[in-house]
């Protein structure tokens, strides 16, 4: 078994490369029988025949176009080696040395094409006179090739383009100096006595020649006011309107993050703050307690009268004092000017009412419940009113604002009324301000057209 299977592999094996031989014989075969045809074609065509077979060799033809001879490419037998050091002018034949120049060994380098530019732009006519103008010359910025004669018609335009322009600048310049002195010298001809004379002299003089004039803007002058600022303390830039949504949404957010520190600590001071301060339990339990509103008249007029209070001494202040009206200004025109009636009462309510139960609702019964704990919850609410474009002296406004509603709390025990006080006297300014805003808009428009009407006229 074993001998007959292997009998039959090599005879197997045997057949497929008799095959695979005689295909390959086949294919030599047709292609010697190929080439023998195309030689016989070949030798049968006559001298005269033009045609050429495809794959023939073209590298000896030559094209000639109106006397114009291109070169065939130089044979690889003539090609530099690879390390031979070969010169641009055997390449290229602009580069070969120019008629008379002295011959140099030295290795060419683009540096030295620049520099014989620059000469030859120097020579000038000298150059074009010699016989240069018609060698083209190579720039090796821009890869171009010119002739002397290009590059003078191109600097001769260049020349004849920069005339033409400064004699129109001069004649512009002249005319307008010529008006103004005329103008100048009639105007102050009649101003002397309306003499004909004298205007006929004055024209005399301006038609005579060009008339040069000089003028010099004066120097602005600044206002009292804004100068003894400018000596006092350097202006801060305005700051940008914020927009009616960031405005609400910071307002919110800040308003509901104090009412959450403040039940925290309203809380501690329940439990611990008389224990731990040494006060009152009595004192800080008539201070913790929630009031349902107002419970008397004197709750009513206490909260009227410190908010009247606040406005009138602020619009009192803004007038005397610059720091403060500079930093209300600025934290106005950022809050206030995109809001309108509605948007100022609900920023009121969410600022003044946090502020309150946080600062005198909670820091005054968790720290001492009488005078002190009001002077450490204004200190602590000036401080933190220096932001927002506001300064040291807005921060003081506030401290003694503070004081003022730490007060009115002490005095009422009830904190609905420093709320109240305080979200009025915010309402009340906030209007103020805005009011006084659009009334110097309106002013500014109708300035602008009466100049205008009158402009017109």
């Amino acid at each position: 078994m074993g001998p007959a299977l292997l009998q039959g592999r090599c005879l197997a094996s045997t057949t497929c490369i008799g095959g695979v031989q005689s295909r390959r014989g086949n294919v030599l075969v047709a292609h010697a029988r190929k080439q023998a045809k195309k030689n016989r074609k070949q030798q049968q065509r006559g001298p005269g025949d033009d045609v050429e077979e495809p794959g023939s060799d073209l590298s000896a033809a030559r094209i000639v176009l109106e006397n114009v001879e291109l070169p065939s490419a130089p044979s690889p037998r003539t090609r530099p080696g690879r390390n031979e050091v070969v010169s641009p002018e055997q390449i290229y034949p602009v580069f070969a040395p120019k008629p008379g120049s002295p011959q140099s060994n030295a290795p060419w380098r683009w540096e030295d094409g620049e520099r014989d530019s620059d000469r030859d732009e120097e020579e000038g006519e000298g150059a074009s006179s010699s016989g240069a103008s018609d060698v083209p010359k190579w720039n090796p910025r821009t890869g171009f090739m010119k002739t002397q004669a290009d590059i003078e018609a191109e600097q001769t335009a260049a020349a004849e383009a920069a005339a033409a322009a400064a004699a129109a600048a001069a004649s512009r310049a002249t005319g307008a100096a010529s008006a103004s002195a005329a103008a100048g010298a009639v105007g102050a001809a009649g101003l002397r006595g309306g003499s004909g004379a004298a205007a006929a002299a004055a024209a005399r003089v301006t038609a005579s020649g060009p008339v040069e004039v000089s003028l010099t803007a004066p120097a602005a002058v600044p206002p009292p006011q804004a100068a003894a600022t400018s000596t006092s303390s350097p202006a801060a830039a305005p700051l940008p309107p914020a927009s009616r949504n960031a405005v609400l949404t910071s307002a919110l957010g800040t308003g509901f993050w104090m009412a959450v520190i403040a039940v925290f600590f309203r809380n501690y001071a329940a439990m611990n703050s008389a224990v731990a301060m040494g006060t009152d339990p009595e004192a800080v339990a008539a201070l913790l307690r929630w009031p349902s509103g107002f419970e008397s008249v004197a709750d009513v007029a206490v909260a009227a009268g410190a908010a009247a209070a606040v406005t009138a001494a602020r619009q009192a202040l803004l007038g005397v004092w610059s720091d403060l009206r500079e930093a209300t200004d600025r934290s106005n025109a950022q809050i206030l000017t995109t809001l309108n009636p509605f948007d100022i009462i609900l920023v009121a309510l969410a600022s003044g009412i946090p502020e309150e139960l946080l600062f005198r609702g909670a820091l005054i019964p968790a720290t001492f419940p009488d005078w002190r704990g009001a002077a450490i919850a204004a200190v602590i609410f000036g401080a933190l009113h220096t932001g927002g474009g506001r300064n040291p002296a807005f921060a003081v406004w506030a401290a003694g604002v503070g004081g003022l509603y730490g007060a009115a709390f002490l005095v009422t025990g009830n904190i609905w009324v420093p709320a109240v006080a305080h979200v009025g006297a915010n309402a009340a300014s906030a209007f103020i301000w805005k009011g006084k805003k659009i009334a110097e808009q309106e002013a500014a428009r109708e300035a602008a057209a009466r100049e205008a009407a009158a402009g017109k006229r």
